[in-house]
């Protein structure tokens, strides 16, 4: 009987939870001329499209309700808030030929592929990557245009 109530009580330690597993993804980072960037939301029908040579810089997070400032890629439509993206939450930036995302501080953090993102340092964005920000996920393609 003591046996039983230890199993009740005891929980099982799981040591880092800060990752998820996911198989890692080894999609092309390089892009041709005609190539668009897409951003599409989980569970969402639209998809946020730019073309990939153009991309010097963009902001991804929600509008400031204070000044109104709304980010290039504003996710306040898809319950952004709720699910914990801060207001200038990661920054997409082209260096070397490639996209690099770069987590901006963001009070929830930001995962590529289940991978927590260290602050203010770059990470190349490839074909086939999901991005969480706080609790909201971006699949990203790159797409022939």
């Amino acid at each position: 009987m003591q046996d039983a109530a230890m199993r009740s009580i005891s929980t099982r330690a799981l040591g880092n939870t800060d990752t998820e597993e996911n198989e890692p993804r080894w999609g092309t980072a390089r892009f041709g001329d005609r190539t668009n960037l897409v951003l599409k939301v989980r569970g969402a029908k639209e998809s946020f499209v730019y073309d990939a040579n153009s991309i010097e810089e963009l902001v991804v997070g929600r509008r400031d309700p204070d000044s109104n400032e709304v980010p290039d890629i504003d996710l306040e439509p898809y319950d952004a808030q709720d699910k914990g993206v801060s207001r200038r939450h990661i920054v997409i930036v082209k260096r070397d030929g490639a996209l690099n995302i770069v987590d901006l501080g963001s009070h929830n953090g930001s995962y590529l592929n289940g991978q927590r993102l260290v602050p203010n340092q770059p990470r190349i964005l490839r074909d086939g990557d999901d991005l969480r920000l706080g609790h909201l996920v971006l699949h990203v393609s790159f797409v022939r245009a």
